[in-house]
């Protein structure tokens, strides 16, 4: 195989350069086998990035370069890079469009290998002995032609011999690769899908329905707002989702912490001249009959993110040892979400008919303790990829809706990776999260 690069912008522009090496050095230095100008190409490091030659794929890889590499506009750290890709190394550096030329005879399994394995099938035993007899007599007779034949018919034999070898080997070399394919396809579900068995149970009890109840008061006078009609406290009500990290922390979105945030999406709008006041913020967990009071500790000024707290003391919650990644979440991997999307109403629709009419009837908070009482309290796991991964955001297809919000995105190493905070309406193929980097700042601020 071999790589081209066609130089679009910086110190090469104009110029086609060629290489058919495994490993294709890439920077300023004199040592590099892709060497650009460092007067010009200002932005592109000395040892700046690596192509290497991976089993019939080039992997371009970046070496903590200054400026960072980019394919096709977006930074990556490593990627396979396919022909057509454009590739530019360093902000506003060169930029070149990486071409792939095939040679004639290249296959990804070595040529020694498949001689190897077509003579293992040509020295298998034959069976039979008629078989054998009609082997022996064809032998002899293609021997004797062959040997009292022309020169010129013994070079056109030998040609189509090896021809017809060549795609039997290739035919054999085709139906291997497709099987290693399936396999490795079923493996991946097999494996995808036992990844979200143990995520659900070594992690769903540390996932909490979040209640939120909040009343507005009067500026001035401190008097709540009340109905009009009868004189009742009016209230605003929401559910959401928080999951546990040790010490009596939770972590959840601030929208669900502070349900009147601007920023938020689903902000609550506030009346004029009233400030919110939280009459109800508590959290049911898995397994527990009772509630526990929350307390907002701190929130991201910067992204949907909250740190909460409650008192763990006499409350018997199960272990949960819970590990949040510091590494970038990757585009294509597997992820499991769990939450409480629909919050209440989801939650009944799992229960007995006589369970869900009953709890029907009850007021906000009385039928989530309802829902606790019958044990009905239990988060729902959803499967999906990571499509895209941004600054602030990563975009994900694990379904989801509000209540949800909160929840913790799991990656294919039961790590949290996001915590989700938002759906995109009218396409149910992206959801959105917080990368979990933004909540280990808020926790290390929380602890100065």
């Amino acid at each position: 195989m071999k790589a081209i690069f066609v130089h679009l912008s910086g110190s090469k522009r104009g110029k086609t350069e060629s290489f058919t090496d495994s490993k294709i050095s890439v920077g300023t230095g004199p040592m590099c086998n892709l060497n650009f100008d460092q007067s010009i190409d200002k932005n592109t490091s000395p040892f700046h990035a690596e192509i290497i030659l991976q089993e019939c794929d080039y992997v371009l890889k970046d070496l903590d370069s200054a400026e960072g590499t980019f394919v096709n506009n977006r930074q990556i750290k490593e990627v396979v890079i396919h022909d057509g890709d454009l590739i530019e190394f360093g902000n506003n550096g060169p930029r070149a469009r990486f071409r792939i030329k095939e040679e004639v005879g290249d296959v990804c399994k070595p040529l020694s290998e498949i001689l190897a394995d077509s003579m293992d099938i040509a020295r298998e035993p034959q069976k039979g002995r008629t078989l054998v007899t009609a082997t022996a007599f064809f032998q002899s007779l293609l021997t004797e032609a062959f040997t009292q034949s022309s020169a010129k018919f013994k070079l056109v034999t030998v040609f189509l011999f090896l021809l017809t070898f060549i795609g039997i080997v290739t035919l054999i070399y085709n139906i291997f690769s497709g099987l290693t394919e399936t396999t490795k396809r079923v493996e991946l579900l097999e494996f995808e899908s036992a990844i979200g068995e143990k995520i659900i149970k070594d992690f769903s009890k540390g996932v909490c329905l979040i209640q939120c109840s909040f009343s507005l008061v009067d500026e001035k006078t401190g008097k709540p707002l009340k109905s009009w009609r009868d004189g009742r406290l009016l209230t605003n009500q929401l559910t959401g989702t928080g999951f546990m990290i040790g010490n009596g922390k939770i972590l959840t979105n601030r929208h669900i912490a502070e349900p009147w945030w601007r920023q938020a999406a689903h902000a609550i709008p506030l009346e004029p001249g009233f400030i919110p006041k939280l009459e109800v913020f508590r959290a049911f967990f898995p397994e527990v009959k009772d509630p526990v009071p929350l307390k907002v500790e701190k929130v991201s000024d910067i992204v949907d993110v909250a740190l909460v707290s409650f008192d763990p003391e006499g409350i018997e919650l199960p272990e949960f040892d819970i590990e949040l990644s510091d590494k970038e979440a990757i585009e294509g991997e597997p992820v499991v979400l769990l939450g409480y999307p629909a919050g209440i109403n989801a939650l009944c629709a799992k229960s007995d008919p006589e369970i869900a009419l009953e709890i029907s009837k009850m007021s906000f908070l009385e039928a989530a303790q309802e829902l606790s009482n019958h044990g009905l309290i239990k988060p729902i796991a959803t499967q999906g990829h990571i499509s895209d991964v941004l600054r602030k955001r990563i975009i994900y297809d694990a379904q989801t809706t509000v209540g949800g919000s909160g929840g913790p995105l799991f990656n294919n190493k039961g790590e949290v990776v996001a915590v989700n905070y938002g759906i995109f309406r009218g396409f149910s193929g992206a959801n959105f999260g917080v990368p979990i980097k933004y909540a280990l700042e808020l926790i290390e601020d929380e602890k100065h």
